[in-house]
């Protein structure tokens, strides 16, 4: 099963080769999601292995990168959104408070080590669902609306959890 770190650098290493450092906020968002599915698919993993251990490290790893994602999204993305479409920027807010609350009862149980398999698939699920609708809601709009410097400001948000994480390790 891939580390954080392992697929970190990965998706460093592509978006350097590509030059996605400064790729549209969808793209760039859409390639997080992806990475965090990744994640969570080795967190399904481990529950379909019994790994205890594992377990509760990738997940840890995932509540911390989903926390980053949801951050950058709520501290420079959607408060541009809310000026232009109010409605849906708090509709995506109480979808991020419904994410946020699922962790936190996901995470205990981990913890705890009562979470069960049919639960974080049912998570996942809801994840999915909820990319599906920033795509459509947060990405078109930023790509079509926000100016170049800062559709970069809210790429390097997205991306300097990552690079972090490769300088501490």
């Amino acid at each position: 099963m891939p580390s954080g770190i392992y697929v970190a650098k990965k998706l460093l290493k592509r978006m350097h080769m590509t030059g996605t450092l400064s790729m549209a906020v969808r793209d760039r968002f859409g390639a997080d999601h992806h990475e965090l599915e990744s994640l969570f698919g080795s967190v399904l993993d481990a529950f379909e292995a019994n790994d205890r251990e594992g377990i509760v490290q990738l997940w840890n790893e995932f509540d911390d990168r989903l926390g980053k994602h949801l951050d950058a999204e709520e501290r420079f993305l959607i408060p541009q959104v809310f000026a232009a479409r109010p409605r849906e920027a708090r509709t995506i807010l109480e979808e991020h408070w419904h994410i946020r609350s699922r962790l936190v009862e996901l995470g205990c149980r981990v913890d705890l080590h009562t979470a069960r398999l049919e639960t974080a698939r049912g998570f996942i699920d809801d994840l999915r669902a909820h990319a599906r609708h920033e795509d459509e809601i947060l990405y078109q709009w930023a790509d079509g609306h926000l100016p170049a410097s800062e559709q970069r400001t809210l790429v390097a948000a997205l991306t300097a959890p990552l690079q972090d994480r490769l300088h501490s390790a």
